[in-house]
């Protein structure tokens, strides 16, 4: 069987183990994948990367033009025609919205040279955006262009059902599974007592920890706001990320708590699994705002991994991601945080508990095998390669 994916996704090596772990769940399965040389990101340009297990015949190396988003980029038309032709996909899965640039050419192309495959799209969207006239029309009627030629759309989270459906009219077969998956690996590792002994945090004293943008809806404000009422307790706070909000951490919160407040920065994604695994808990207090909620949150999936217990926000996807392994409070209310918080803080059968569930949990859902298995059951690949 073969399989096209499109998107800038996987650009990152990273994004691109889920499709390299279906290769090794389905000998059969030949793969191309479809993506731009660059993009710019929130932060940072990414420049297309190659994981181990996929070749560079795999990671098709073709044009792009108007990169500036991952909205507006369309792959050139002729290479991409010519890889339609020559490889003759039998599925077509694009990770890109509908209404996008790539999207609409993908399954315009697709429709047009490989009329037997089946197209599918994932899609994160969970909260209704509407844009003024002329954008909700161009909008709307490229959304239901694109979706009317699909069997499937894998979404990313449970709230955009009703979206898909009411909003953007589709009538098809949906899925819910994340993005991108976790390598268990660097997380089942006993706990580096050297990690925590570099930050200078006792064995006895629980580390809390966040991990991700420094934007105001991430809450991380809520988050430092929230232990600083619990300074009877003792505890340490580690916060790995970079972004606007990293000023106020420096320059009003560090003077404020002190050495309890371990600030590290951006740290390179290799990094990332020890100091997850030096946490006792995990915290990712988001917010909804008008114009984004949470759509799943990979650091849960990782703490997790990692075997620690969570404490989410109940915006967008967080309680799902957590299921049986943390503790959910009321998004932006600082007290029911707090709460929380001292639960877990002071009760360590409780926190040792949900370690375990987190770990078990992810184990489950969020593994590149795990997901590569999912999503070949989706396809229609599983049965066929086997």
């Amino acid at each position: 069987m073969r399989l096209l994916v499109v998107g800038h996704a996987y650009l990152i090596e990273f994004n691109q183990k889920k499709y390299a772990a279906m290769k090794c769940a389905s000998e059969g399965l030949e793969l191309r994948i479809l993506t731009p040389r660059s993009i710019q990101h929130v932060f940072k340009r990414y420049t297309r990367e190659l994981a181990s297990g996929l070749s560079a015949d795999e990671v098709v190396d073709i044009r792009e033009y108007f990169g500036r988003s991952h909205m507006s980029y369309v792959l050139d038309p002729f290479q991409f025609a010519r890889v339609l032709r020559e490889f003759q996909p039998d599925r077509v899965h694009i990770e890109e919205d509908p209404y996008s640039a790539a999207g609409v050419e993908t399954v315009f192309l697709t429709r047009l040279i490989c009329q037997r495959a089946k197209v599918s799209f994932f899609i994160w969207d969970n909260l209704a955006r509407v844009p003024r006239f002329p954008l909700n029309y161009i909008k709307r009627k490229l959304n239901q262009y694109s979706l009317s030629k699909a069997d499937l759309v894998v979404r990313g989270n449970k709230d955009g059902e009703v979206l898909l459906r009411e909003k953007k009219g589709y009538k098809g077969r949906t899925a819910v599974l994340p993005q991108m998956g976790v390598n268990p690996d660097p997380y089942l590792v006993s706990r580096p007592n050297k990690t925590r002994d570099e930050m200078h945090v006792p064995e006895n004293v629980p580390l809390v920890g966040f991990v991700g943008r420094l934007v105001p809806e991430k809450g991380v404000i809520l988050l430092l706001e929230a232990l600083q009422q619990l300074k009877a307790q003792d505890w340490r706070l580690l916060i790995l990320g970079s972004g606007p909000l990293e000023g106020e951490i420096v320059g009003k919160w560090q003077k404020l708590l002190g050495d309890r407040l371990i600030y590290r920065g951006a740290v390179p994604h290799a990094e990332v699994p020890a100091y997850m695994r030096a946490m006792d808990i995990f915290v990712l207090p988001s917010y909804t705002t008008p114009e984004w909620k949470e759509q799943f949150g990979i650091v849960l999936a990782q703490a997790m991994m990692a075997g620690v217990p969570c404490i989410g926000s109940s915006s967008g996807a967080i309680p799902d991601v957590i299921g049986p392994g943390g503790l959910v409070f009321k998004e932006n209310d600082v007290e029911d945080l707090g709460k929380q918080l001292e639960r877990l803080l002071v009760d360590l059968s409780l926190r040792k508990s949900l370690a375990g569930n987190a770990q078990k949990f992810a184990l489950q859902n969020y593994t590149h095998a795990a997901l590569a298995d999912a999503y070949l059951k989706q396809f229609g690949f599983l049965e066929a390669t086997q």
